[in-house]
């Protein structure tokens, strides 16, 4: 029998904490970050005419901007979180 056990790693920020599964990309700007954040809801239809069909499936990505000088301490946690995840 085997046991796994998967670690989630959480990117805690000043107002809420990120599971970092979700970051899709980190663009990094001189004093500013810009984290990508994919959504687990997958919105979609179909349509069905005469035997053939249609459809679309689409997820929204949310992002989130962290600059240096107006969130200074959140700015700090992501450097030290992507310098130690590198």
């Amino acid at each position: 029998m085997s046991i796994y056990i998967t670690m989630v790693n959480f990117l805690r920020l000043t107002n809420f904490v990120l599971n970092a599964s979700t970051i899709q990309k980190i663009v990094i700007k001189p004093n500013k970050y810009h984290i990508y954040i994919v959504g687990k809801q997958i919105n979609g239809f179909n349509w069905l005419i005469g035997g053939f069909g249609l459809g679309n499936i689409s997820s929204h990505t949310e992002e989130i901007e962290v600059c240096e000088k107006e969130h200074s301490l959140d700015y700090q946690i992501v450097s030290e979180w992507i310098h130690k995840n590198m």
